[in-house]
């Protein structure tokens, strides 16, 4: 009976919607500028049927098929209805226009008080495109003085066993804590991707590297711009001064006064529930003009990954009786982990404005800023001219005692004594974070490994002892030599191995390079696969290998590498192994023997060519910046195997061409693709340590998504050709926060794919996958920070069934190439 029933009920199902068929209607919302609306309303007139535009201004609903007429209407644009016919999928963009004619004295009741807040920000609105073209193209001389105080706290039990001069060092603890920048520099400013700055003067003491903006290049904090874009955060923030801010923020009128007769406003703004990448703070409005006088506001932590807190203070001013623009900021910010703290602020003030300059043709380029050394060379007198900010009590004692040090920390005793510090031998140093050994003088360092590190009992074949010695010389003029020794023991096949690798940048502008390496070392056959087959003996062989490399540009974003290697294979098949393992692991480790096979050598060749048109960078005087390009960067590599030469017995050629890209999509994230094929043009003699795999999703870790596939079931070889892609897109918060709870919790969500065809398999694979992620602070750094996610996947494929597969996964932040690795 409950089986007749079903089958009624899926009858009368299916027969109700073959009398009502849906369609989609979708498209995209924006203004006269092409800049995309979120928040749009879109509503099916005489129906309940309606949504809401996202943040990308996309829109999409389902309708029954027939004529509608279709609202479409936002605050502070003009209304449009547009009538059509749904008989089928159908797309429909559209462009609104601003209401300039709208009633501006509509007001907000709260309680029985009138706030007038809303009101006077959209008259600010109406005006910022007056504002921002009375400018025009301009330049502007630019002061920036940044300074940095560590407050971590320091170990002064052995001060009494320190050098006189050491001593009289700590003394002045607070100010040796310090860092401080200053810069002088000529700013052009066309449009947001045309800019470029000049930088006549530059002096640095401490150690200034993490001190924030030193360019202009790392952020534009205008709030007449509907986005504010800062290297802090990979995606920018929604400014308060724009249509679709009035949608995500709240505002207060908290005070007004009366100054020269007209009135001042001060308004907070503050996020509200349903918002993602919003600011926080107050601002001044002058009455009548309907300008910003001043602005105070913070960056939320959630999307700051390097700082704890972060504030900007902004006063604007009327420039030569034509415009109004930011005439001084300051950027307070601080980063905290236990006892640490690293806190710093910095000032930067605009002068001497040409507005409505008129630029050569190509004058704007690719090169956006640069230093010449005559700028690192200037004079106290220079600055004492040029300085347009008074400097602190604790900023003149610091510059005094850095330049009063400066010929003491120079000699040669007093570099000796900080050497004897930095080289003294502790515990904690021998045991757990290794010894170093600094010459300052030299600018060379040595490391030896702690001796928790030497002892390796998960390794081939058993346990190993395995010592490592790392060696690093830097020039003044940038120039650099890296030295890493490696020397291995196995117990029980009584065997050693080891490596030399010798690299040295010669070119830092160019980023020229050669590396000499010589080695004897167990490789893996299946690089990079999931742990599971990491671990087994199959993946094994012995390398004995001599290799040569080198790489630069050759123009600007054009990359070539080569390498050149001699390689003696040996199979590992006669090493002793534990048998324990075997027994531990039961079946999980099927077939866990070493692959036996002859020994032979082999030369390979590899040459790889790298593009990526209109690359960004900064021009240094020893050294070359890259900021990157809105384009994609294209590639081809060859790699041959070269027989004959040195008795090498290989001969393939594999030729592979790639396009890869990270897009910012504004406050709806970041997305990141890579799409490549590869095929062997010749396999006369090609052996397994050269087979071209694709690897086997990790049972529990979440892999590379923009590498590796998450759910193929098995590693396999393809060697004709084959397309392979993977996408990934960081909201950011942006699905997320739009939830109170999950805001609360600081969540991020994340969504990928991946796709792979391969015609010689008959494999056609696709997988999606979404996951979030939480970041938390690293408990020995400040500024250090790791990801932690759980993703769900799926996948389809012709040939096999994968379950959705629940995984985790872990991330650590690059505080040097300021993103996630």
């Amino acid at each position: 009976m409950r089986h007749y029933c079903s089958l009624f009920i899926l009858f009368i199902f299916f027969h109700s919607l073959s009398f009502a068929q849906y369609f989609t209607l979708s498209g995209k919302i924006t203004n006269n500028k092409l800049e995309p609306l979120p928040l749009v309303s879109i509503k099916l007139k005489g129906s309940p049927i309606g949504t809401i535009t996202k943040e990308d201004g996309t829109y999409e609903l389902k309708a029954e098929e027939g004529r509608y007429d279709i609202i479409i209407s936002m605050v502070g644009f003009k209304a449009q209805v547009i009538t059509l016919v749904l008989n089928k999928n159908y797309v429909q963009n559209i462009i609104l226009d601003e209401d300039e004619a709208k009633n501006l004295s509509e007001i907000i009741v709260r309680g029985k008080s009138r706030d007038r807040s809303e009101e006077i920000i959209r008259k600010v609105i109406q005006q910022k495109e007056n504002i921002l073209g009375a400018a025009g193209p301009y330049s502007c001389d630019v002061y920036i003085k940044a300074i940095q105080q560590d407050s971590s706290t320091r170990n002064t039990k052995s001060k009494k066993t320190l050098p006189d001069s050491v001593r009289w060092k700590n003394r002045n603890a607070e100010l040796e804590k310090m860092s401080m920048a200053e810069v002088i520099l000529r700013y052009d400013h066309e449009t947001d991707s045309r800019v470029k700055e000049e930088r006549t003067g530059v002096a640095k003491r401490g150690n200034p590297e993490s001190l924030y903006y030193l360019s202009l290049t790392e952020g534009d904090f205008n709030l007449y711009n509907n986005l504010v874009k800062t290297v802090l955060s990979p995606v920018p923030f929604l400014s308060p001064i724009s249509y679709s801010g009035m949608a995500a923020y709240k505002y207060k009128m908290i005070d007004i006064k009366q100054e020269g007769g007209r009135k001042i406003y001060t308004i907070s703004i503050k996020p509200r529930q349903l918002s993602n990448v919003t600011i926080e703070g107050v601002l001044t409005v002058l009455d009548s003009s309907w300008v910003i006088l001043t602005a105070k506001f913070t960056l939320p932590g959630y999307h700051i990954p390097e700082y704890d807190h972060f504030e900007v203070s902004q006063q604007y001013s009327f420039i030569n009786n034509t415009a109004w623009m930011i005439s001084r900021q300051q950027f307070t910010y601080f980063s905290k982990s236990n006892k640490k703290k690293l806190s710093g602020q910095t000032i930067a003030s605009y002068q001497n404005f040409e507005l409505n300059k008129v630029f050569p043709k190509k004058y704007f380029g690719v090169e956006v800023s640069a230093t010449t050394q005559q700028a690192y060379d200037r004079d106290s007198l220079f600055w004492e001219k040029t300085r347009t900010e008074p400097l602190s009590l604790k900023e003149i004692q610091f510059i005094r005692y850095k330049d009063s040090i400066h010929r003491v920390v120079t000699s040669r005793i007093y570099l000796d004594s900080i050497d004897k510090l930095t080289n003294h031998v502790t515990w904690k140093k021998v045991l757990i974070f290794g010894q170093p050994v600094y010459n300052r003088e030299k600018e060379r360092s040595w490391n030896f490994p702690p001796l928790i590190s030497l002892y390796q009992p998960f390794q081939f074949g058993g346990t190993r002892i395995s010592p490592t010695i790392i060696y690093i010389k830097t020039y003044p003029s940038r120039k650099n030599i890296l030295v890493f020794a490696n020397l291995s023991y196995g117990f029980r096949n009584k065997d050693v191995n080891g490596s030399i690798r010798v690299s040295r940048m010669y070119n830092p502008f160019n980023r020229g390079f050669y590396r000499v390496e010589l080695g004897r070392n167990f490789q893996y056959i299946y690089q990079g696969d999931a742990w599971i087959n990491m671990i087994k003996r199959n993946n094994f062989y012995l390398n004995n290998s001599l290799g040569l490399g080198h790489g630069l540009e050759i123009a600007n974003g054009l990359f070539l590498y080569t390498d050149l290697e001699m390689a003696l294979r040996r199979s590992v098949s006669n090493y002793k192994t534990n048998p324990k393992v075997d027994s531990l692991f039961g079946d999980i480790l099927d077939n866990n023997q070493a692959v036996p096979f002859d020994p032979y050598n082999a030369l390979y060749g590899k040459i790889r060519l790298a593009y990526t048109p209109f690359q960004h960078y900064i021009r240094e005087p020893k050294e070359k910046i890259i900021l990157g390009s809105a384009w994609p960067t294209f590639y081809t590599e060859w790699q041959k195997g070269i027989p004959g030469v040195f008795n090498s017995k290989v001969n393939f050629d594999y030729l592979e061409f790639g396009i890869e890209q990270e897009l910012k999509l504004g406050v709806a994230g970041i997305s990141k693709y890579t799409i490549k094929t590869g095929s062997f043009l010749n396999t006369k003699d090609l052996r397994l340590v050269d087979y071209h795999f694709q690897r086997r999703g990790d049972p529990v870790l979440f892999m590379n998504p923009q590498e590796a596939f998450q759910s193929l079931d098995s590693s396999f070889p393809l060697f004709k050709r084959f397309y392979q892609g993977h996408y990934l897109h960081e909201f950011n918060g942006a699905i997320l926060n739009k939830i109170p709870l999950f805001k609360k919790l600081q969540l991020r969500e994340i969504a990928g794919a991946g796709f792979l065809i391969a015609p010689e398999k008959n494999l056609r694979y696709a997988e999606i996958f979404a996951g979030v992620e939480r970041v938390f602070k690293w408990p020995f750094d400040p500024l250090g920070k790791i990801k932690i996610g759980v993703y769900i996947i799926g996948s389809a494929a012709n040939q096999y069934r994968n379950p959705i597969q629940l995984k985790i996964g872990i991330t650590s932040w690059d505080k040097k190439r300021n993103k996630w690795i």
